[in-house]
């Protein structure tokens, strides 16, 4: 099957530059690629919609000890933050 596409100027330059890596026989195996790895994360996504998260909501009700609140959250990510910016 033929299927023609119209690229822009950034998309032409990114199958360019996979095919300068010498990865790709053409172009049309780095599109075969792209849309193999965005199937790839879909699932992932569903997996985690579907089963990571209903699994994390379970956690919290049957252990509410172990929330924190938004603020005590934020305050850790600021924390963080701060240390990898004095890492620097």
């Amino acid at each position: 099957m033929t299927i023609s596409l119209k690229l822009d100027d950034s998309d032409r330059e990114r199958i360019e530059r996979q095919l300068a890596s010498g990865r790709f026989a053409d172009a049309s195996a780095v599109v075969s690629a792209g849309l193999e790895l965005l199937e790839e994360l879909g699932g992932a996504r569903d997996h985690w919609l579907d089963v990571e998260v209903p699994a994390r909501f379970a956690d919290a009700e049957a252990n509410p000890d172990r929330l924190i609140s938004g603020d005590e959250m934020f305050a850790r990510l600021e924390a963080r933050h701060h240390s990898r910016q004095s890492d620097r």
